[in-house]
């Protein structure tokens, strides 16, 4: 497979991050960048309403460390099914603004029967995982679209990206100040109504053209077999066990920093804070991909990411108070940003346009659906008997190895800072139709 320089080389026959060589999405540039700004703010604002406030509400409605961490990972495992099938749905029937309408109606219903639980742990459990499962495909979807809609100017994404963290931390931080005021109720009738306005917006008719007219026509409904040798390279199993130890230690940290929080005495407005300061400190990373991307190049953005998320995790393991947790949670916005921006370009590089959704898909897989449901069964058994300083040091040490494999694995100019304007490889055949 052919490694292009980043962010992308004009050529005949050869393909570069987002070229406009090949790909169902090459060609929406009827999507304009101001809706794909909208559709991500939305995206941010629907998630920052849901993933910070599942383990306050379950912590609220009486359950411990060790159920929240099971009912967490059941979740999770909901959504680890949904990746691989959204992406297919995405990339070979439906296309991708109807995959994400799908997806956050999904959501929605799960929103509308979280408020109908109660304290009933069944109840929870199948209305988190529902929710989880539709919102979850939000991202890679969302940033298959934007990938196919800048081409050449992939370099651009985080300029775009950013949107999403502002939206993250405004629903954040208003969602915790709501809840100490009135409850979690209001919280996820919230969620609920943005999920069902991403629907909308993705169904608009400029974003519901953006995958008619390429050289198909219509999503091609490629067999699994077709998309398997994709899949199998050295080079991106190798990044996906990178991406899995860094994810465990992300999640380990995510996940339990709001207990660590309740704990040291800390309310649930401390805990919308901690989630939404470091979508803050995220705009200006993203902002600056432009710059950062031929600077340090791919693999220099997700190590140096890895390294700061490494380095925070272990002074939260000794942080003596609530406020000092949320505070170098804050920091950590520099490491989401920079991990998250090069884990989407990486992907970019190593995989054709026409299985941009199917590969984010697989990373989110990766990434947010088998690290969570490790990080979590384990993380509540570690935290309950071991304490949180011993859970937030191994964090630490999952980080520092998985950015390690990626530095190890990520050796090809491509990856590298301002990488050559040549070609590392042809474009191998087109895939074969079903």
């Amino acid at each position: 497979m052919q490694l292009g320089p980043y962010p992308g080389t004009p050529g005949t026959g050869k393909r570069t991050i987002g070229s406009a060589a090949t790909g169902p999405l090459t060609h929406t540039r009827s999507v304009t960048r101001r809706r794909l700004r909208i559709l991500f703010a939305v995206q941010g604002a629907a998630f920052g309403l849901l993933m910070p406030f599942p383990v306050p509400l379950l912590d609220e409605r009486g359950l411990g460390a060790a159920e929240i961490g099971l009912i967490l990972s059941i979740a999770g495992l909901a959504s680890l099914l949904a990746y691989p099938l959204w992406g297919m749905i995405a990339d070979g029937w439906l296309g991708r603004p109807r995959t994400i309408a799908l997806a956050s109606v999904a959501a929605a219903i799960g929103g509308g029967l979280i408020l109908a639980s109660g304290s009933d742990r069944l109840s929870l459990t199948f209305a988190l995982s529902v929710a989880v499962a539709g919102a979850m495909a939000w991202g890679p979807l969302i940033d298959a679209l934007v990938l196919g809609e800048l081409g050449e100017a992939a370099s651009d994404y985080g300029r775009v990206r950013v949107w999403a963290s502002a939206g993250w931390a405004l629903s954040a931080t208003a969602g915790g100040a709501v809840w100490a005021l009135a409850g979690p109720e209001p919280v996820f009738v919230a969620f609920t109504c943005s999920a069902l306005l991403l629907a909308a917006l993705v169904l608009l008719p400029a974003m519901g053209a953006s995958q008619s007219g390429d050289a198909h026509e219509q999503p091609p409904r490629l067999r699994l077999l077709a998309w398997l040798p994709r899949f199998i390279t050295p080079v991106l199993l190798g990044f996906m066990a990178g991406l899995l130890l860094t994810s465990m230690g992300e999640h380990a940290s995510w996940r339990f920093i709001s207990l660590r929080i309740l704990d040291q005495g800390g309310g649930v407005f401390l805990v919308g804070l901690a989630a939404s300061l470091p979508a803050l400190v995220e705009i200006p990373v993203f902002a600056s991909s432009r710059r950062l991307a031929p600077r340090f190049g791919l693999r220099g953005l997700f190590v140096l990411g890895a390294a700061v998320a490494a380095s925070l995790t272990a002074l939260i393991a000794i942080a003596p108070e609530a406020w000092m947790v949320a505070g170098l949670r804050t920091l950590d916005g520099v490491s989401f940003a920079l991990r998250y921006m090069a884990m989407v370009l990486i992907i970019g590089v190593l995989l054709p346009p026409r299985l941009y959704a199917m590969g984010q898909s697989m990373a989110w897989f990766i990434y947010a659906g088998i690290a969570p449901i490790a990080a979590d069964a384990a993380g509540g058994i570690i935290y309950e008997t071991l304490g949180a300083p011993v859970l937030f040091l191994v964090a630490t040490a999952a980080l520092a190895l998985g950015g390690l494999i990626v530095w190890l694995v990520l050796r090809a100019p491509a990856f590298g800072r301002d990488p050559p304007r040549g070609v590392v490889e042809e474009v191998p055949p087109p895939l074969p139709p079903a």
